[in-house]
């Protein structure tokens, strides 16, 4: 009985269940549902769930991500190669770095021993150079066996026959230009050109170029002794002589310049006096310039002589050999008055030039180096029939040469 009251209640149920629920739901204040379109019988769970939209999405996100994955991995190839790449570089680089650093050691070293070595070489050269002031000259010879026949700083050579030793150029019988023998204060008569046309007074050439007809380009102990025809031709007097005239009073410089186009020009030093060999002939006074050719010594007070074979310059260079002279060389562009006798242009500073006349690439025609004795002691005068007559003593002399002297001073 329980049981068939059960399935009437199911059916019951069941029956409402598949009834209009449109045509009751009025009667029991219910609003019917809307109508829904009924998935198609037989569809796909995507089909019945409606997902289309977001399976799309879904897809789309997986072939962003799968074209990315791919972006990456080829650009993880490129850099994996770029840093295989630079592995290599860094490994060259090390090599080189550490071939250089060698290098450097080795270089650092023979540098250093380099040094060492010509630290040894200049010492050498101090010491070949004092050892050639030491060397026994002809000089020292005459000296020594004037000294062995006990008539040292007695004995004066015989002037040559017909020849008048005259006491220097000042001496009064000297009344004109031209080339005489005289003692001054040489160890021995020595000819040399004497001027007088700049009055009073008279000047002694020290050098004489006129022809190139000696050659100028010669060692220190020619320089020291002097060379060249004393007769009246191109010569140099000698450093020797130089100093020892210049220190036995106050004597002024003037130079005589000319160009092969007859131009002539002057330079003069109100004082002038050179050092000993044993100091290797400084210039040890020179001032008081006045002049047309200009001041191409320059600050040379202290300066030595320098000759191809013994470098004493002021300069990192021989000037000596690059100018093929011998001078006081603050360096090698200033004077080189002892240089090549090239006749004008020479495209070079190897010739007779002084910078501040005509240039430095000029070789010059002439040049006249010339000193007087401002304060001139008195001086005795010895006659032929040995009678010795006291010459005038004359006060220091004043003289300002022409600007232009005229060319027959040479």
């Amino acid at each position: 009985m329980k049981l068939i009251v059960l399935v009437l209640a199911v059916g019951c149920m069941a029956s409402l269940g598949y009834a209009d629920t449109n045509a009751i739901a009025p009667k029991y204040g219910v609003k019917p549902p809307p109508p829904t379109n009924a998935p198609p019988q037989g569809g796909s769970d995507i089909d019945k769930c409606g997902c289309h939209e977001i399976v799309g999405k879904l897809k789309k996100v997986e072939s962003n991500l799968l074209r990315l994955i791919l972006n990456l991995r080829n650009k993880y190839g490129a850099v994996y190669s770029e840093l295989q790449d630079m592995k290599k570089n860094v490994k060259s680089v090390s090599w080189y770095v550490g071939q250089t650093s060698e290098t450097s050691q080795d270089i650092n070293e023979q540098l250093f021993n380099s040094s060492i070595a010509l630290a040894s070489i200049m010492q050498s050269i101090r010491d070949l150079t004092i050892n050639q002031q030491g060397l026994v000259t002809k000089t020292f010879l005459t000296e020594s066996i004037l000294d062995l026949e006990g008539r040292h700083g007695e004995y004066t050579p015989p002037a040559p026959e017909d020849d008048i030793v005259y006491t220097s150029c000042d001496d009064t019988r000297i009344t004109q230009t031209g080339t005489y023998l005289v003692q001054d204060a040489f160890s021995e008569p020595t000819k040399v050109v004497c001027v007088l046309d700049f009055l009073p007074g008279a000047y002694t050439v020290i050098q004489n170029r006129q022809d190139g007809s000696t050659d100028f380009y010669r060692g220190y102990s020619d320089y020291r002794a002097g060379f060249g025809e004393f007769d009246g031709g191109d010569y140099w007097l000698g450093l020797d002589r130089i100093h020892n005239m210049t220190n036995s009073g106050e004597y002024e410089l003037y130079i005589v310049l000319e160009d092969f186009e007859k131009n002539i020009s002057t330079a003069r030093y109100e004082n002038f006096a050179i050092g000993s060999g044993n100091d290797f002939y400084p210039i040890t006074k020179l001032d008081g310039y006045f002049g047309s050719a200009g001041d191409s010594y320059g600050d040379v007070i202290g300066v030595l002589f320098s000759a191809y074979d013994l470098d004493l310059d002021n300069s990192e260079s021989n000037c000596a050999v690059s100018n093929r002279g011998a001078w006081w060389y603050t360096d090698c562009g200033k004077s080189n008055l002892n240089g090549l006798y090239l006749k004008g242009l020479s495209g070079g500073t190897t010739g007779m030039f002084w910078e501040t006349f005509r240039g430095a690439n000029y070789s010059l025609k002439k040049s006249r180096m010339m000193v007087k004795r401002k304060n001139m002691a008195t001086v005795p005068t010895t006659t032929t029939e040995g009678t010795t007559i006291p010459a005038e003593t004359t006060m220091e002399q004043t003289m300002v040469p022409p600007t232009d002297p005229p060319a027959r001073r040479f």
